[in-house]
């Protein structure tokens, strides 16, 4: 049999990072409160309402201020029409900082109109009679609101006082002192650039009158003649030649190098001589007077053949001579072959040396003019990047004369600037905080937000596992298959002990076929036939699972056993309407009777193995070498043997018998196992030589908009439309 693979997850399966919730599961459980909360958040939504608007009013007003694009010449018209949004973005953002920087605001309150508004009271020190102003520009940072109209190129400043004449007194105030803040950087920004570009043009003279001497003294120092360009002076047409015979001459020398190897590895005898060499050595005089002979041999041996005996000796004297005339011509061939091989070696060496002291010569003179034509080039190369640099410096020197003008006079515009006021500050008239069709929402919003983030995070800190997606959370764990809750079956079965044969049409008898397929495939992709079924904690329903398991496998075509490895609390043979203490299991492990004496046939076609009589029930021998030897006798005998083992948590039975077959599935129990143990007994069962199958996830409970029910309702739906068909 071969070795099963250790796999109890799929790697290639990303692990969740965190508990997956049903959100439509979890509202339904909770449902009846929704509306409760909804009743409780609309009256304190209008308590608020009515207590705010008598404790605390608040009145809202704004100014807006416009990005123009500003002007790109002094000498325009007008400005121009248009500006990016990303750029009114960026100008805004800068404003926005600028309004709310601490001197801009200081001067704002500092203001003679600000002594007429009910806020600025509130910062008078009673002691001195003077304003606190570092208290008020603190209070002022808190509740100025700087809005940016997307879409326009406003943005603007608005305040909310519990006084409303308050408002555009203190907005009037800001605004003032903002545009004179910008009028003062535009001035100082002015001033800072003039300076900028006259520096500038003082360094551009000064380097040009310097570049100017340089040059001349370049122009004597090297004695330049001519600027003509060197790329066609007769030193560069001269180098191109040489250059031409160079690289012919080293093709020639390649050519001579790999003629020279292609005729050292003949005569060494590590590559075959060509028909050209063979024809070579065939017209040699030597080759060609043999060959005379040899028709002459084989002319008279023909004459023989015609008039003698096959076995005539004159008959057998004339083909050893042609033999031999022909053996000696290809021993001469071989020779001249050689021979010619040698010679051509050597005239390969003598034009290839030729070859070299050509190409060294050619080098040496290419080296000399390219010496000369470089010196040349770099000294028209210098002047040409004086004389450049002289242009460019002059052209720097117009360009800043026309900014500096052109600053001069855009200083003196009115439209010049980039933002203005766009609207003035008004009175408001109506309250802003608070508003009914704020507050009743808000209040709603508020209760049953709450309400759903308490049942939330009770579902996220449950560590029950309920669905399939609780179970992927355990890392390295993977569903094998899920089985419904009982009462979820809409046909009302009773109990779900070998469902598959007594009402074979339910929904969890479908689910259990469906779970078996499952499994079955996963057993035959690595030939497994032992698989050993327990869980992490008792009633989890192991015994039933495997029931219907087996009579699933036996309707399928198999031979199938079950075996009852549950020595702490045996049930599988009553579910067969057998006695469970009946020789089985355990006096088979104690010797006191063989194999087939411990096999019980049962009315459903599954074979019975039971726990056994209670004196033997030694769960320490279910791990010796008998039990072992068992499991080997039914795999010879059955297609499928099915294990019960009691649960790990209550005892170690499953370790001893984990080593001993062939796969593993657990059994969990939905909303009563942890994750916590099922975690731990995946990470022991791991350790045995068994593949883990994964879990089984039984008694799973389905809700709308959850796992199963859909499903259930439709295989419902199915089988009765099947049976209306037949009647």
């Amino acid at each position: 049999m071969p070795a099963p693979n250790k796999n109890i997850g799929s790697p290639n399966r990303p692990m969740p990072k965190g508990r997956a919730i049903d959100p439509m599961r979890v509202l339904r459980r909770y449902w009846k409160g929704l509306p409760i909360w909804g009743i409780i958040g609309t009256i304190a939504g209008v308590g608020a309402y009515f207590l705010f608007a008598r404790v605390y009013p608040l009145y809202s007003s704004e100014i807006m201020f416009e990005v123009r694009p500003g002007l790109t010449e002094a000498t325009e018209i007008g400005t121009t029409d248009t500006i990016s949004d990303k750029m009114v973005e960026r100008v805004a953002a800068t404003q926005v900082y600028l309004i709310k920087e601490r001197s801009t605001l200081t001067d704002a309150v500092e203001d003679r109109t600000m002594t007429q508004t009910k806020w600025i009271k509130v910062f008078i020190d009673p002691e001195s009679d003077r304003v606190l102003v570092d208290d008020a520009v603190d209070e002022l940072l808190e509740q100025l609101n700087t809005p940016i109209k997307n879409g326009t190129n406003l943005f603007g400043i608005s305040i909310s006082c519990h006084d409303p004449s308050d408002v555009p007194i203190i907005l009037s105030a800001i605004a003032k002192s903002y545009l004179k803040r910008t009028k003062d950087l535009d001035d100082e920004s002015f001033r800072e650039n003039a300076k900028l570009f006259e520096d500038e043009g003082r360094r551009i003279n000064f380097m040009l009158q310097d570049l100017n001497d340089d040059l001349q003294a370049f122009i004597q120092a090297k004695g330049l003649t001519t600027l003509d360009d060197t790329r066609f002076s007769t030193e560069m047409f001269e180098i191109q030649q040489l250059t031409e015979n160079l690289t012919v001459t080293r093709q020639g020398i390649t050519t001579l190098k790999q003629q020279y190897l292609q005729t050292a590895a003949k005569l060494d005898g590590t590559m075959e001589s060509t028909m050209e060499d063979r024809l070579e050595a065939e017209r040699d005089p030597i080759i060609i007077r043999q060959e005379q002979v040899l028709e002459q041999l084989e002319a008279a041996l023909r004459a023989y053949r015609e008039r003698l005996d096959p076995s005539h000796p004159q008959i057998k004297d004339a083909e050893i001579s042609v033999q031999a005339t022909r053996d000696q011509i290809e021993s001469k061939i071989a020779n001249i072959i050689h021979r010619n091989l040698n010679a051509r070696l050597r005239e390969l060496v003598l034009t290839q040396e030729q070859l070299a002291v050509s190409l060294e010569r050619t080098e040496k003179e290419i080296e000399t003019k390219d010496t000369t034509l470089r010196e040349l080039a770099s000294n028209q190369s210098v002047f040409e990047h004086m004389e450049s640099t002289r242009k460019q410096l002059e052209l720097q020197r117009d360009e800043n004369q026309r900014l500096i003008s052109s600053l001069r006079l855009m200083q003196l515009r009115a439209d010049a600037g980039r933002i203005r006021q766009a609207t003035p500050s008004i009175e408001p008239r109506e309250k802003s905080f608070p508003k009914i069709e704020i507050m009743l929402p808000a209040g709603i919003f508020l209760f049953v937000a709450g309400y759903i983030a308490v049942i939330f995070l009770r579902e996220l800190t449950d560590q029950k596992i309920r669905s399939a997606s609780d179970v992927l959370i355990i890392p390295g764990a993977k569903v094998a298959g899920v089985l419904p809750d009982v009462h979820e079956d809409p046909s009302g079965l009773e109990s779900p002990e070998l469902a598959v044969l007594h009402s074979s049409e339910g929904v969890f008898a479908e689910s259990c076929r469906q779970a078996w397929v499952g499994v079955y495939r996963t057993l035959q992709q690595s030939a497994h036939q032992t698989l050993l079924m327990l869980s992490s904690a008792p009633e989890a329903g192991t015994t039933t699972v495997i029931g219907n398991f087996a009579i699933s496998a036996y309707t399928s075509g198999l031979k199938v056993v079950v075996v009852d490895c549950n020595f702490r609390r045996p049930n599988l043979g009553s579910m067969f309407e057998l006695d469970d203490a009946s020789l089985g299991v355990a006096d088979l492990l104690a010797g006191s009777i063989n194999l087939s004496s411990a096999i019980q046939k049962t009315e459903s076609g599954v074979d019975v193995v039971t726990a056994g009589t209670p004196a033997n029930r030694l769960f320490q021998r279910l791990g010796s070498e008998r039990m072992k030897s068992t499991f080997a006798q039914l795999r010879d005998s059955y297609d499928l043997v099915l294990i019960d083992a009691p649960p790990s948590i209550v005892a170690g039975d499953a370790v001893l018998l984990a080593n001993l077959v062939d796969a593993i599935a657990l059994v969990v129990h939905s909303d009563r196992d942890d994750r916590g143990l099922v975690a731990r007994v995946l990470r022991e069962l791991g350790e045995s030589r068994a593949e883990l199958l994964g879990v089984m996830l039984n008694a799973a409970v389905g809700t709308v908009g959850g796992y199963f029910r859909k499903n259930y309702l439709a295989m419902v739906s199915y089988s009765d439309q099947e049976d209306e068909y037949e009647d």
